[in-house]
C-alpha cells in the first residue's frame, strides 16, 4: 500500500507582486517512495519564485497507519478533499488537517456533509454506530455529536432503492410508521455484468427535500429514463432520456460539477440533468469552476482541451472532474499517453496572472488537493 505526502506550492506571478494581491497556493498529495515500510506522510511547502529551483519547506508529518493496525489512518487519495477558508483540510474519508496549526486535528471518518459558518458538519450512517450528525467548531477544536433530533444538513428523505428483484422498487421510511412503496416500477438497472465486483445499484439524487432523480432502465438495459420523484405527493415523472446506451466500464452515477450543476454520467457520456426545467441534455464540455472547463472527449495526441473564459489555455490528458480551480488558476494531474497505456507525469498549473502553463513533474502524485489564499 502506498501513502500521502502533502505538496503546497505558492505560485507567484512574474515580476514583484504588489503586497495587496492575494497569493495562491496549490495543496497536492504525493505518495512516499518508502511509505510501504514506514508508513509515513509529509506535509511540505514549495515556494516558486524567481529563483529556478522552488525552495522546499517541510511542514508536518504523520503516520499513514497506526503500529499494529491495517485500516487507514490519514488518506486524501481517496475521494474529493475539500479545503475551507484557506486553512482547513477535509480528506475524502474525513480527517481534518488544521494548515494554520500544521497539525491533524480530528482522526475521524464520518462523511463530511458541508461547511458552514465556523462549523464542519459530518454525518454517520453505520450498522453499529447508528444514524446522527457531527460538528467539528473551528472556533474550539471540538468535534462533537448532535444531539438534537431535528438537525438535519443532508437534502432528502430516507428514502431507499430495492434492486433484489427483476424490477426495482423504491421505499419511503416516514419516522415513526410502515415503509411506503414509493415507486412500484424503477426499471431493471443497468448491465453491469461486465464490471468486476459491481453490485446492482440504483444512484439517487436529492434535488431539495422533498424531490429526487434516479435512472430507470429498461428491460433492454440499453434505454434510461431519468425521473423526478416526489416523496410528498408519491408522483414521479420523466424529464429527459438517453437512448443507444452501449455496455458500461463503470457503473452510473450522478455528480456535481463546479458550477452546482446535476451531472448524470452513464455508459453513453455526460449529461447535464434539470430537474426545474425538466430537461436532460449531454454536454461536451465539464464545467470546473471559476470560468474553467474542460472537454470531456480527448483529442487524439493533445488530450482534453481546457478553455478559461471561453478561450483555450491548452490540451492535456487529465481527468475533468479531479481538475482543482480557484480564481483565475486551474490545477490538475497529468498523463503521458502511449497507445492504451496512461502514464502518470505530474501536475500542470496554469494562473491568468502568467497565462502560462507550469509543470511539476512527479509521478507519484496522489490528488490534487485543492488551493488556498494568502
Amino acid at each position: 500500500m502506498r501513502y500521502i505526502v502533502i505538496l503546497a506550492v505558492v505560485l507567484f506571478g512574474a515580476g514583484f507582486s504588489p503586497p495587496a494581491e492575494k497569493r495562491l497556493s496549490l495543496l497536492l498529495a504525493e505518495y512516499d517512495t518508502q511509505a510501504a515500510q514506514n508508513h509515513r506522510q509529509h506535509l511540505w511547502r514549495f515556494t516558486f519564485g524567481d529563483a529556478t529551483v522552488p525552495v522546499k519547506e517541510k511542514v508536518l508529518t504523520v503516520e499513514a497507519q497506526k503500529p499494529g493496525e491495517t485500516a487507514s489512518w490519514i488518506r486524501m487519495d481517496i475521494g474529493t478533499n475539500t479545503v475551507y477558508r484557506s486553512r482547513w483540510v477535509v480528506t475524502g474519508i474525513g480527517n481534518i488537517i488544521d494548515l494554520q496549526q500544521k497539525k491533524v486535528v480530528s482522526e475521524t471518518k464520518d462523511r463530511f456533509v458541508k461547511a458552514s459558518g465556523d462549523s464542519l458538519i459530518f454525518y454517520t450512517n453505520d450498522i453499529f454506530k447508528g444514524k446522527y450528525y457531527s460538528v467539528f467548531d473551528t472556533r474550539t477544536g471540538v468535534y462533537a455529536q448532535v444531539k438534537n433530533p431535528g438537525f438535519k444538513a443532508i437534502n432528502g428523505q430516507d428514502v431507499e432503492a430495492d434492486c433484489s428483484l427483476k424490477n426495482y422498487k423504491i421505499y419511503y421510511y416516514p419516522p415513526a410508521a410502515a415503509k411506503v412503496e414509493l415507486v412500484k416500477d424503477a426499471g431493471y438497472g443497468e448491465d453491469l455484468t461486465r464490471v468486476s465486483g459491481a453490485k446492482p445499484q440504483l444512484p439517487l439524487c436529492w434535488v431539495d427535500n422533498t424531490t429526487f432523480l434516479y435512472p430507470n432502465f429498461s428491460q433492454a438495459k440499453n434505454y434510461v429514463a431519468i425521473m423526478k420523484v416526489n416523496v410528498t405527493t408519491r408522483q414521479q415523472e420523466k424529464i429527459g432520456e438517453i437512448d443507444q446506451l452501449p455496455a458500461p466500464a463503470e457503473p452510473c452515477r450522478f455528480l456535481t460539477d463546479g458550477e452546482g450543476n446535476t451531472i448524470f454520467r452513464c455508459s453513453r457520456g455526460y449529461y447535464k440533468a434539470d430537474a426545474k426545467k425538466k430537461t436532460v441534455t449531454a454536454i461536451t464540455f465539464f464545467a470546473a469552476g471559476n470560468n474553467f472547463e474542460i472537454a470531456l472527449t480527448e483529442t487524439p495526441g493533445k488530450g482534453h482541451a481546457v478553455r478559461y473564459k471561453g478561450e483555450t489555455i491548452g490540451s492535456y490528458f487529465c481527468d475533468p472532474e479531479k481538475a482543482k480551480t480557484a480564481n483565475g488558476a486551474i490545477a490538475f494531474t497529468n498523463e503521458l499517453v502511449m497507445g492504451d497505456e496512461h502514464y502518470l507525469q505530474g501536475v500542470m498549473v496554469w494562473t491568468a496572472l502568467t497565462g502560462k502553463w507550469k509543470s511539476i513533474d512527479n509521478s507519484d502524485i496522489a490528488a490534487v488537493v485543492g488551493w488556498t489564499e494568502e
